[in-house]
């Protein structure tokens, strides 16, 4: 295999050097079997060919994902486990140790185990791949440790852009006008703003990353599933809502009162599959009303009719391929993400439920944590959120030299307070 990155994998990919990751951690109670481990990550890698590949660059420094001669296997890193607090620490190292990217893989796992039960983490380039080819590869593995025959199919790397994009839409002049007219109006606005952009702030040193991880139990997350319903308003933009007014509340005049939430790309285009290795999606913003009322509700139904708007106009194949004529300006945005005015609060991903059993022959899933990544850009709030087992669990990451850790404590218990405010008794009173 041998491709270029596409413009959205150069900026997560950087410069090679920077970790910018993404991280699966699970706790699986009952005992797992070495050598289904290992024989379960080779699978993998036969099942996903960008697993084996490393990251290489041509003569004018464009890199290129390449499978060398003799690919080297998935690394598994053992340690000792010593309580239910220790996955945070050993994310957080994932999450700062930077992956070998001219040896390969993108992708390694970190085994933190004691006597009946174990801590399965994995960390992966998200220059390779998105939280959705996380949660993918997690089911594989898990599977296969279970099972070591069980069938996990395979899911062929895509070559160019054109095995993604439609021919009538690729070869499409107008279009083609309009994705070279958008990205040069992108590189102009780049370059004239790096005019104004200092490198004397740079982003705090990943030693002072932070992790905070919380739940909603069984019955107050169904509730809130169940009042979002009524109220006609998805769980993502109550929980938005709720966390842009925690900031307001915390922050004051520090907050912006704007938030950025990734969408899955897989749901607007059927050339990339579930379990596609793919690294990155759309984006959809949303912000605080000026003018909000004093009902939540109401402010969340006009949030609504918004995301709702912007979500109608996505469009993936012109999004790429506006992103693939602007490779130009790569060294412009990088240096505008990571150094320029911080504009939003935070990124918020609600990825929902997760389609993972929780029940095996061996072992169970006692929990899956929410995904973390933290990158080196200026703004390094991240809350992403799923449901297993019927609880919404939050991980939050940020940086202390960018937002103190007290802070984020703040406007989690200010998130949640306002949440559990709106959601019906708890303990109904019988009349």
């Amino acid at each position: 295999m041998k491709r270029k990155l596409l413009f959205l994998e150069r900026v997560l990919y950087g410069n090679g050097t920077e970790p910018f990751h993404g991280v699966f951690s699970l706790k699986i109670n009952g005992d797992i079997n070495p050598d289904y481990l290992t024989g379960a990550l080779e699978r993998l890698q036969e099942k996903y060919p960008i697993l084996k590949t490393c990251i290489q660059e041509d003569e004018k420094g464009d890199p290129y994902f390449i499978t060398p001669e003799n690919p080297l296997p998935i690394p598994v890193r053992i340690a000792q486990r010593n309580g239910d607090s220790d996955w945070i620490r050993e994310t957080k190292r994932e999450l700062a140790t930077p992956f070998d990217v001219r040896q390969g893989p993108l992708l390694r796992l970190a085994w933190i185990r004691s006597e009946g039960i174990s801590d399965l983490i994995l960390a992966f380039h998200h220059c390779m791949c998105d939280g959705g080819s996380g949660l993918a590869m997690l089911g594989d593995i898990l599977a296969l440790l279970d099972n070591p025959d069980q069938s996990i199919g395979t899911s062929p790397a895509f070559d160019s852009v054109a095995e993604l994009i439609p021919k009538e839409i690729l070869s499409n002049k107008k279009k083609i006008f309009k994705a070279r007219l958008s990205a040069a109006l992108v590189h102009a606005g780049l370059k004239t703003a790096s005019i104004f952009i200092s490198k004397k702030t740079k982003p705090g040193p990943r030693q002072r990353d932070y992790l905070i991880n919380w739940k909603l139990n069984a019955e107050e997350s169904s509730l809130l599933f169940k009042i979002c319903k009524e109220q006609n308003v998805t769980v993502n933009t109550a929980l938005g809502l709720a966390f842009l007014n925690a900031f307001q509340a915390v922050r004051g005049d520090q907050a912006h009162g704007k938030a950025t939430c990734p969408v899955d790309i897989r749901r607007y285009m059927p050339e990339i599959k579930r379990d596609t290795i793919f690294a990155f999606g759309l984006a959809l913003n949303i912000s605080l009303n000026k003018k909000a009322g004093a009902d939540f509700w109401e402010d969340a139904r006009n949030m609504q009719t918004k995301v709702s708007r912007q979500m109608a106009r996505l469009n993936p194949y012109e999004f790429i391929m506006i992103m693939e004529a602007s490779h130009s300006c790569i060294h412009l945005l990088r240096k505008f993400l990571t150094y320029g005015k911080v504009g939003n609060d935070f990124m918020f991903s609600n990825m929902g439920r997760l389609d993972i059993p929780s029940n095996y022959r061996a072992f169970n899933v006692d929990t899956i944590y929410s995904p973390t990544v933290v990158g080196p850009f200026a703004n390094p709030n991240t809350i992403i959120t799923t449901t297993f087992n019927g609880q919404m669990d939050f991980s939050f990451v940020s940086n202390e030299d960018f937002m103190p850790e007290k802070a984020a404590l703040q406007i989690k218990d200010k998130a949640m307070e306002l949440l559990l405010t709106l959601l019906p008794s708890l303990n109904p009173v019988s009349i």
